[in-house]
């Protein structure tokens, strides 16, 4: 009984070292390979790769790329094309083959037979791209498949800047809200990449009444200093708009358009590229119009709202317009509900205090009574009550909006001419009361 004892943990030593043996004949020889596994950090997923083309063997096919893998290509103008060539060599001793896999734009594997590259062979891939009209940063990319393995998936890419000859930053000015009679400004930068300098001559809004109330100033400024696209321009101008009261009251888009003329010689108008992009050709011209023999026109969108020095306390019967007019809605009306509703009308602005309100023009009278109150001061706003009656007859009085005139109108005026009036349609429809 005894030896049985003895034997059983010489059986354990013996199976160990069996299974042990076994295990590095059959997967021992792959250590050269793979390399050693280590716990310390020194391989993660970012190097990886690296570490495993270190036991790479030229027996298998080996995909070499001799050019750089991304492609800046400067500076280029919106819808401009370009293409780009990149070149993949075999450095292996097995045929190597490519397939164009997920791609943002065109991508041709040059004129391989079947896509296979022999030993020793290389060949080109060329890139083409169309630059978009509406980003400023612009990157495409292409995948390229192989049969390497250590390197499965070659990524091209090619990005660069997008820029017109005259840039405006922001292109779309707006500057929100303003008083009806209020003056305003608002300025934006316009950036020039002509090779020859330009000097701005004047500038126009598109709306006629804007033009005649506004005052421009230019002033000239650095954009090398910017720390964005901008600072490749050539010439910085920031331009401002003085706009004095008096614009109608409501939207307002309107372009701001700026004359400019150059003073070089050169009468060069392609957009400088600040590397060199031989390999890029546009379908394009810069947002410029030339105006005459002399002068251009760049145009950049404003954008606001004119909001009358009057308004009203919204509520779920009283809405505004987009003209900035009031529709008092109270539906109908039979002979048990009443005939008298309250409001009130709200005045802004430095003329405030130098205004008085009056219930001006009412249709049909017969049917819409109107009055204002005394103001009542609130920070800086007035409030002024407004009551409204309305007089039922034996017939049904149908003010409801069912066509263009068919609802009731009321006119709040004013005795200040820098404060416009206020219009409010009243929908009602009253039934007949004896």
């Amino acid at each position: 009984m005894k030896k049985f004892w003895l034997l059983i943990p010489l059986a354990v030593v013996l199976g160990t070292s069996f299974a042990w043996a076994m295990n590095y004949v059959q997967y021992g020889h792959r250590k050269a390979y793979l390399g050693e596994i280590t716990m310390d950090g020194t391989v993660h997923a970012g190097n990886v790769m690296e570490k495993l083309a270190e036991y790479q063997t030229d027996a298998n096919a080996v995909a070499e790329l001799l050019t750089e893998k991304t492609y800046d290509f400067g500076a280029l103008e919106p819808g401009a094309k370009g293409k780009h060539e990149f070149i993949i060599k075999n450095s292996g001793k097995e045929p190597l083959r490519l397939e164009v896999g997920a791609s943002t734009c065109k991508c041709t594997l040059g004129s391989l037979n079947k896509n296979v590259l022999a030993p020793g062979e290389s060949t080109p891939i060329t890139l083409e791209w169309t630059v978009g009209n509406d980003v400023k940063i612009f990157e495409q990319s292409a995948e390229i498949r192989t049969n390497d393995p250590i390197r499965p998936a070659i990524r091209l890419t090619v990005n660069g800047l997008v820029i017109s000859d005259i840039e405006f930053q922001p292109k779309k000015v707006t500057f929100g809200e303003v008083l009806s009679g209020e003056s305003f400004e608002f300025s934006t930068k316009m950036y020039s990449y002509f090779d020859d300098p330009i000097e701005l001559v004047d500038a126009v809004f598109g709306s006629e009444e804007m033009t005649e109330l506004a005052e421009f100033e230019f002033e000239p400024f650095d954009p090398s200093a910017d720390d964005d696209v901008y600072q490749h321009a050539k010439q910085g101008f920031r331009i401002t708009a003085k706009v004095k009261p008096g614009v109608r009251q409501g939207p307002i888009v309107t372009p701001m358009q700026v004359r400019f003329k150059k003073t070089g010689e050169s009468d060069a108008t392609n957009t400088p590229d600040p590397k060199d992009s031989t390999d890029a050709t546009s379908e394009s011209t810069a947002e410029i119009v030339l105006a005459d023999g002399e002068t251009y026109v760049a145009s950049a969108e404003c954008a606001g709202r004119i909001i009358g020095s009057l308004s009203m306390i919204e509520s779920s019967k009283l809405k505004t317009t987009s003209g900035g007019s009031y529709v008092w809605t109270l539906g109908r009306l039979d002979e048990d509900d009443p005939l008298e509703y309250k409001a009130f009308v709200v005045l802004k602005g430095s003329q405030q205090d130098e205004v008085n309100l009056t219930i001006g023009e009412v249709y049909p009278d017969d049917v819409i009574q109107a009055s204002i109150g005394k103001s009542v001061g609130r920070g800086n706003m007035k409030l002024f009550p407004i009551q409204l009656k309305l007089q039922a007859g034996q017939e049904l009085v149908d003010l409801l909006g069912k066509s263009k005139d068919d609802f009731g109108i009321l006119w709040v005026e004013s005795d200040n001419p820098k404060v416009g009036r206020m219009k409010v349609a009243v929908k009602v429809a009253l039934e007949p009361r004896p």
